[in-house]
């Protein structure tokens, strides 16, 4: 049986925090205003995306303060994403809307730049994706971005997600019509290409430098390199 809306809303009042290999996904906080702040302030962040850049530390607080109604409500289904080593916020991964009557959702994410070219979105979707089909037991995950951003394009494409084609003149996004590349993966073709490997834990994250059998495929296939 498919999830109702009563279901979902009851998961995502209280959000799972998934553990990988380097991050934490956790709900987002108030306290996270100066670190989501560093990245959501820059128009290199924003420019594919479909909000503006944050002015000041101010807006980013409220911005954050208004997603606990959400959280609480079970309406925002966004994770925050740690960096464990530290414990700082340095981006978002989660889904962005679901179709329940069709089994399927939609995914996106948001990294800090300065700690691009490492990886980390890759880690971080392959979680939700992971979760999405073993637990959530949806169908298909699709993705989108705006044309001309290749490196989100390149992040589905690691995650073996396939690449649809182009909806022309999709989105009117800052005072222009922008093209939207699409992306998706089904349930079964995840099942066929990772089969019982998981690509996070609920256990509490372990000391830098500690690895599980849970974690054998980052290091074996040098995934997220």
């Amino acid at each position: 049986m498919y999830m109702n809306k009563q279901q979902l809303a009851r998961i995502f009042a209280h959000p799972p925090e998934l553990v990988t290999k380097r991050l934490l996904l956790r709900k987002l906080q108030v306290t996270d205003y100066a670190d989501m702040y560093e990245y959501s302030r820059l128009e290199e962040v924003t420019w594919y995306l479909l909000w503006e850049p944050h002015p000041d530390e101010h807006y980013t607080a409220r911005y954050l303060d208004s997603l606990q109604d959400q959280y609480k409500n079970g309406e925002y289904y966004d994770w925050g994403v740690v960096w464990r080593e530290t414990g700082k916020l340095i981006g978002t991964c989660g889904f962005t809307s679901f179709d329940l009557q069709h089994n399927r959702a939609e995914v996106g994410y948001v990294i800090n730049p300065a700690y691009r070219g490492r990886g980390i979105a890759p880690e971080a979707l392959m979680a939700v994706l992971d979760y999405a089909f073993n637990e959530l037991r949806l169908h298909r995950i699709e993705a989108k971005y705006i044309s001309g951003n290749d490196a989100s394009r390149r992040v589905m494409e690691k995650c073996c997600m396939t690449f649809e084609g182009i909806l022309r003149d999709y989105m009117y996004v800052k005072r222009q019509y922008r093209d939207i590349g699409i992306c998706s993966i089904l349930a079964g073709e995840f099942k066929s290409k990772f089969g019982n490997t998981r690509f996070y834990s609920r256990r509490p994250a372990q000391s830098p430098g500690k690895s599980t059998g849970l974690f054998n495929f980052f290091s074996k296939e040098r995934f997220f390199e």
